[in-house]
């Protein structure tokens, strides 16, 4: 088998018999024979061959063909006739014949020098092992293909080398089988036409060749290829009768070994012709449906179209509400970068704020602190007189009943005074006890106390009014006018409670997460402290109760943070206001506190109270207050324990004198007892317990002589029911 060449190619293999029908050529050639057959062409043929070269034997009756022979040949047979090229032992076997015979054609045949048989191939083997029937039927000799299978085959080839000679998919290339197994039987390539002067140049030559041998063995050379090309010119030609049956083989081959692509004018045969139309067949007519059929197929159909309409209605809700969602998130989205953007200004600006009010405070709060200690100190010297001279007037009661050691009193009376005189200590306690009548009948005259009970109860914790006066000018002075001063310099931004609270509150309003996060009410306190100390720095608790939602900052601060989104006010910042500010004040002026007074231990037991409001009894600020309170107790009261774990009382009867000094004396110390019940609310029940037992058994039992005394037994059951009440 032979692959298709990449040019078109002359397929129509002819039997070439030479013929002298070109006279100038023959006359320079060596010998031409007459290819004129002897016999004359017969009217009828018995049967029409092919003259392809399948190496079977002509018979004797075969028309001849005149040849047609291209201009390489022409050229060739110029050459040889020039060359001088010797006739062939087999053309003198018959030098006077014109025509050749059967005999004399196999014996030209057999002394002809012929190509190998070729090899199969793999296409070959793959051909045979998927067509096997057709290369079979082509193996077998007189099976030659039809013309019309020859001349699709040229169609087909045709049709492919005009689209490119382009393979289509799925095919394999075309090939035409010829597995005769004899060498002198094959196809013609179109490479190996007669004519070209390069594929015969190894035949002919140029040189001339002096050696005998060498000339003998080109000779022979040039004879066998003058014999094979007479070959390939015979195989190339053919007959124009054997083109249908050439057709039909190629057309076998075409069928079984692949698939010619198809042109716009070829017809299929499966399809009808233009001009065709079906026949109309009548469709079947359906039962027509009754009134019950009819109405269920409408209801059905009902059913399925407001199905629909539900599915699309809800699909159009979920669609509207999807809308509104993102429209919902896109206003979210707005509102949120707006309110990033103004929490960044904000906190930025805030930061700055901070930073100067951090400065400020480092500046003024020395100055403040200043002012709260010379506040402080007016109010202590005043405690510091009433308690001197309250304890000055016990231990002058207290000799007349009782052994007092001197040591024991404090403070020591003797000495010199403040002009550098000496003492008399007789002189001093009876101008003691005359200004003690003095301020008694003074109480007597304004609270109409007559008893001696009640005059024993009394504070005797006032003080002069000129002193007074001029404490009052000094504590308002601070107040006002000094306070001003220290905050004379100071900016509208700092200046007051209100403009330092107006720039934090947008903290709160505008930004609440924010202020919850970082617990705004908690830290706060300390930005306000100057300001609400400033306003207290000349408050005195225990003197001036003043409840604490009636001070100006405790308005400002309830203020803090109310607005039309947020109504109430922040609890927790008063709270811890009144936490870190006002029990940090209290505790400050504890040490002012006369616990033998009703009136400031009433004060001091108030503002503990009102403490308690802002801050739970259980928390650590609270605890420390109360504790600080029972500390100052008893501080006050021990000295007198010290003192009367000392005496030794008098034996046998007293005067009338040491008796009122001794009654007298005794309710003064149960002054404390009394002054106790108010803390009742305040205190622990166990501190309270365990003063009220301190006071009955180290300030009072010691003065009582019950089994001797009768009036002392009576004064012992009081005490007792005293105790009794703070239990």
């Amino acid at each position: 088998m032979f692959k298709k060449p990449s040019r078109p190619k002359n397929t129509t293999r002819r039997k070439i018999i030479t013929t002298d029908e070109e006279e100038h050529i023959e006359e320079t050639a060596v010998q031409r024979t007459s290819l004129k057959s002897d016999e004359k062409k017969k009217t009828k043929k018995k049967e029409k061959s092919l003259g392809l070269s399948f190496n079977h034997e002509e018979e004797a009756d075969t028309d001849t063909f005149q040849i047609k022979k291209s201009k390489s040949a022409k050229r060739l047979a110029a050459r040889a006739a020039a060359l001088h090229i010797p006739e062939t032992s087999t053309t003198e076997t018959s030098p006077a014949s014109s025509s050749y015979s059967t005999e004399v054609i196999e014996s030209l045949k057999k002394n002809t020098m012929a190509r190998p048989a070729a090899q199969p191939n793999d296409d070959e083997a793959l051909l045979a092992e998927k067509f096997p029937s057709t290369v079979r039927a082509a193996a077998v000799p007189g099976d030659i293909p039809t013309a019309h299978a020859i001349q699709a085959a040229k169609k087909k080839r045709e049709q492919m080398r005009n689209a490119g000679n382009e393979e289509p998919d799925g095919e394999e290339e075309e090939f035409i089988a010829l597995n005769d197994a004899s060498e002198h039987r094959r196809l013609i390539r179109e490479e190996d036409e007669i004519g070209d002067e390069e594929d015969f140049s190894q035949y002919l030559g140029e040189k001339l060749t002096l050696d005998k041998k060498t000339a003998q063995r080109e000779e022979r050379d040039r004879r066998q290829g003058v014999r094979e090309l007479i070959e390939d010119a015979q195989e190339l030609e053919s007959d124009a009768d054997e083109d249908e049956d050439l057709d039909r083989w190629e057309q076998d081959l075409i069928r079984h070994g692949g698939v010619r692509q198809k042109r716009a004018d070829d017809h299929d045969r499966t399809k009808p012709p233009a001009d065709y139309y079906p026949a109309i067949v009548p469709e079947t007519m359906p039962d027509i449906p009754n009134l019950a059929e009819v109405l269920a197929g409408l209801d059905m159909t009902s059913r399925t179209i407001e199905q629909s309409v539900n599915e699309t209605e809800t699909q159009l809700a979920q669609m509207e509400n999807s809308t509104q969602d993102i429209q919902k998130a896109q206003t979210d989205l707005d509102r949120q970068m707006t309110h990033e953007s103004k929490r960044y200004d904000y906190f930025r600006s805030l930061a700055e704020y901070v930073n100067d009010l951090g400065e400020f405070l480092d500046v003024k709060f020395p100055e403040l602190e200043k002012l709260e200690q010379e506040a402080h100190d007016l109010l202590a010297t005043k405690h510091e007189v009433v308690v001197k001279r309250r304890w000055e007037d016990d231990m002058d009661d207290l000799r007349l009943f009782a052994h007092v050691p001197d040591e024991a009193t404090v403070p020591v009376e003797k000495g010199v005074d403040e002009f550098g005189r000496e003492r008399n200590v007789d002189s001093v306690r009876q101008r003691r006890k005359a200004e003690r009548e003095q301020r008694l009948r003074t109480f007597v005259e304004l609270s109409g106390a007559e008893t001696l009970i009640d005059q024993s109860l009394w504070s005797d914790d006032d003080v002069g009014q000129d002193w007074a006066a001029q404490r009052d000018a000094k504590l308002e002075t601070i107040q006002t006018a000094k306070i001003e001063a220290l905050l004379a310099d100071v900016g509208d931004a700092f200046g007051s409670l209100g403009a330092v609270k107006a720039k934090f509150e947008s903290w709160k309003t505008d930004f609440p997460d924010d202020y919850a996060n970082a617990f705004g009410s908690l830290s706060l306190p300390a930005a306000f402290e100057f300001y609400v100390r400033c306003e207290l720095v000349a408050w005195d608790p225990f003197s001036e109760p003043i409840e604490f939602d009636a001070m100006a900052w405790h308005a400002t601060l309830s203020e803090y943070g109310v607005d039309d989104t947020h109504e109430d006010a922040d609890t927790e910042l008063l709270n811890k206001v009144v936490e870190k500010i006002i029990v940090k004040k209290l505790r400050g002026m504890l040490d002012t506190l006369n616990v033998a007074s009703s009136m400031e231990m009433r004060y001091c037991a108030q503002a503990v109270e009102q403490v308690s409001y802002y801050v739970e009894k259980h928390e650590r600020a609270y605890e420390d207050l109360t504790a600080a309170v029972e500390e100052t107790i008893d501080k006050q009261l021990r000295p007198y324990m010290d003192v009367m774990d000392k005496i030794i009382p008098h034996g046998g009867h007293l005067s009338p004198d040491a008796l009122e000094a001794k009654q007298r004396f005794f309710w003064r110390q149960c002054k404390y007892l009394k002054t106790l019940a108010l803390w009742r609310r305040h205190l622990p029940k166990d501190a309270l317990a365990g003063l009220a037992r301190t006071i009955l058994n180290r300030m009072i039992a010691p003065i009582l002589q019950p089994n001797a005394h009768p009036m002392d037994a009576e004064l012992q059951t009081e005490a007792i029911r005293l105790v009794e009440q703070l239990q």
